[in-house]
């Protein structure tokens, strides 16, 4: 019996992203330093990713708008808090949950796992 379960690249490269990038802003928290370079790289890092994984996304499903767009970048940069969420629910109905759960509980967990980690070892030295 195989898998029907198909990750692709870009899937992968965003999951793995995420768990980085919030891993960093959570330690960041802790040590109360902001560093303007760490924003401005996760911030085009993460429409980058995004962009990417959509686009790859709906061709894998046949949405043809996605293609035909002029400025997907910008319309993912202002609209993917609203846009990302309507689009899984239109492409895999009420499994959208299950994906929408796994990005936010990993986000989550990886911003508590590195306030954690940071406030244990600035609690050491």
């Amino acid at each position: 019996m195989q898998s029907s379960l198909r990750i692709s690249k870009p899937v992968i490269f965003l999951c793995l992203f995420l768990l980085v990038a919030q891993f960093i802003y959570g330690a960041n928290t802790v040590r109360t330093s902001y560093s303007a370079r760490f924003f401005l790289v996760y911030s085009l890092a993460f429409y980058w990713a995004l962009g990417w994984w959509f686009i790859n996304d709906a061709r894998n499903h046949g949405i043809k708008w996605v293609d035909n767009s002029l400025d997907m970048g910008m319309f993912l940069y202002v609209g993917w808090i609203f846009l990302i969420p309507y689009y899984l629910f239109k492409t895999r109905g009420w499994k959208a949950i299950y994906t929408i759960g796994l990005l936010l509980s990993a986000c989550i967990g990886a911003y508590i796992a590195g306030v954690i980690l940071s406030a244990l070892l600035l609690n050491l030295f």
